[in-house]
């Protein structure tokens, strides 16, 4: 089987610049038990040391975001190109994560979200940032893990 066969693939947020904020196309996890989150950072400038906090948050239905749930993160050891870059920091957990220029700027970041580990009834998922940095160019990908039905199209999780 192909990866497209037993994966679903969001385009949850286009390459841009989010110092503005931002929220990504919200995700119906429902036939889902995994998320992963591809974010591409690319130039990321602090806003007087404070840089764009990343959040996950689920909600009843589509856009809601009633709840932080904790997510896992892993970074890149290295910038994009750059040797190393496709090594990945030890896992970690938070409910929101500040995307600073020193560590983020030009690596990747994988955020992992359990859908078992989401509140109860709230199976929206919708990654955010805040306007706190004055630049947060990236873009966002997310993989879904886990379907209950392998199919050659596989089910929108998109309203």
């Amino acid at each position: 089987m192909r990866f497209s066969e037993t994966h679903g693939i969001v385009y949850v947020l286009k390459p841009a610049d989010y110092a503005a904020g931002g929220t990504g196309e919200s995700i119906n996890t429902e036939l889902y038990s995994h998320v992963t989150f591809l974010v591409q950072c690319a130039t990321m400038t602090d806003n007087g040391g404070a840089g764009a906090d990343l959040t996950v948050k689920s909600g009843l239905t589509d856009g809601t975001q009633t709840t932080a749930e904790t997510f896992h993160y892993r970074l890149a050891d290295a910038v994009q190109a750059a040797a190393g870059a496709d090594v990945y920091a030890d896992e970690a957990s938070a409910t929101t994560l500040e995307l600073l220029k020193a560590t983020y700027d030009s690596k990747l970041l994988i955020v992992e979200v359990d859908v078992s580990e989401i509140t109860v009834d709230q199976p929206w998922l919708t990654l955010a940032l805040n306007n706190h940095g004055t630049a947060a160019n990236l873009s966002v990908v997310a993989i879904l893990g886990g379907p209950r039905y392998l199919a050659q199209h596989m089910p929108s999780a998109l309203s």
